[in-house]
Parts: structure tokens; C-alpha cells; sequence
């Protein structure tokens, strides 16, 4: 394996586990603290994304008023991760907008096929 691939890879494990580690890269390398501080409140929004983000796993068992909070959560933190830089912004948001879309479907398909 190469050395950029393994760093890519290194990349998208910390992307995807970041909440559970924090990281730095110094000198070209990765120092991992399992132990991870307080998050600063200029990233609380992450805690609000991972729980909006998480639900869309079981969106069918959620009721349609959650689903409606859901998608006005989704639209609330919208502008804070638009006012993120270019790279951040765009896999935050593009998640986001997923989810938000899973949670309109779910929404539409039951004002279709009511209960009966």
C-alpha cells in the first residue's frame, strides 16, 4: 500500500470516528487521544448534527411531528455549517441535505399512503 493511500485512508477513519477521537497532525503525523476533551463551543454544532444525522437510521418509526422537528433542526443548522470552510462545508452539508431529504420522503410518503 502506498504512503498516500494509507493516508487517505488514515483521513477517512478520523473523518468517521472523529466524535470518538481527537486528533492533531503534527510533523506529518497523527497523534490520537482516545481520551477526548470538552468539545469548544464553537463546534457544538456537531453534537447537534451527529444527533439529527444518526435518526435518519429508524426515520420510518418516527413520528411525522418528529420528523417535522427533524427537518426545522436541519434547517437551523444550515447557515452555521455554510459559514464553515470550503472542505468541512462541503461534506457537512451534504449529509445534512440528505438526511433532511430521508426525513421529507418519510413525510410525503405517509401524506400519500394514509394509514389504514
Amino acid at each position: 500500500m502506498s504512503k498516500r493511500r494509507i493516508f487517505v485512508h488514515a483521513c477517512l477513519f478520523i473523518f468517521l470516528f472523529s466524535h470518538f477521537i481527537s486528533f492533531d497532525c503534527v510533523a506529518g503525523r497523527l497523534t490520537f487521544d482516545l481520551h477526548a476533551e470538552e468539545i469548544p463551543s464553537s463546534e457544538a454544532w456537531k453534537d447537534e448534527f451527529s444527533d439529527i444525522t444518526s435518526k435518519t437510521v429508524n426515520s420510518m418509526a418516527l413520528s411525522t411531528e418528529a420528523l417535522q422537528a427533524l427537518v426545522e433542526r436541519c434547517d437551523k443548522l444550515q447557515p452555521v455549517i455554510e459559514g464553515l470552510e470550503a472542505t468541512p462545508r462541503k461534506i457537512y452539508l451534504k449529509r445534512l441535505l440528505k438526511s433532511k431529504s430521508i426525513f421529507n420522503f418519510v413525510i410525503e410518503s405517509r401524506e400519500e399512503i394514509p394509514n389504514k
